[in-house]
């Protein structure tokens, strides 16, 4: 019996088949770890980003946090039983310290949605009008301004308070926080009689 051999030639196709083959799978495999890699990059990025924005918004409501605390305490006149809020209690410099957490959230408005921004401007603007009837004022007619706005405080923090709650809540959604607005607005801030 007489055993059939093969002739080189077609080794060396074989041997070239599977070097031709090693190549391409390697450069196919580079080049699809390469636009991983690439994209891995962009999203750690994007994480990242997102992540610094998060501690933004968290600052900011922090702010919010401690003013929405300042604006929950109430106090009752014993001579009248009416109410009102704490932070009228100790004079206009001390009446306007304890605007100071109102400020920094409102400087820090951008990283905030618009309806807890649109609550942070109304409380501005009814804070800036008390800010002119309380200065120079003694004590007891800081405290007068006190009572006669303290609905109106009131129902401006239960808004703020209802908005962040809104915005907490969304905290992780930046795309809906920062969703612009079409139209630019004109702010006003009005004073009151």
């Amino acid at each position: 019996m007489q055993h059939y051999k093969k002739p080189n030639y077609i080794k060396m196709e074989n041997i070239n088949l599977i070097l031709t083959s090693t190549l391409v799978a390697g450069i196919v495999s580079t080049f699809v770890s390469y636009i991983i890699s690439i994209r891995l990059k962009k999203l750690d990025f994007k994480n990242e980003y997102y992540k610094e924005i998060l501690k933004k918004r968290l600052t900011a409501y922090e702010y919010i946090e401690a003013q929405l605390g300042v604006l929950k305490t109430v106090v009752l006149d014993e001579t009248d039983g009416k109410p009102y809020h704490l932070m009228f209690s100790y004079g206009d410099k001390e009446f306007f310290d304890y605007q100071k957490n109102l400020l920094m959230a409102i400087s820090l408005s951008l990283w905030i949605d618009d309806d807890t921004t649109n609550s942070l401007e109304k409380l501005n603007e009814l804070f800036y009008n008390l800010n002119i009837k309380t200065h120079k004022k003694s004590k007891t007619e800081i405290i007068e301004v006190g009572k006669k706005y303290y609905q109106k405080i009131s129902d401006l923090r239960f808004h703020l308070e209802n908005s962040t709650k809104k915005g907490l809540y969304n905290l992780h959604n930046v795309d809906k926080a920062f969703k612009t607005k079409n139209k630019n607005t004109k702010r006003e801030i009005r004073e009151l009689k």
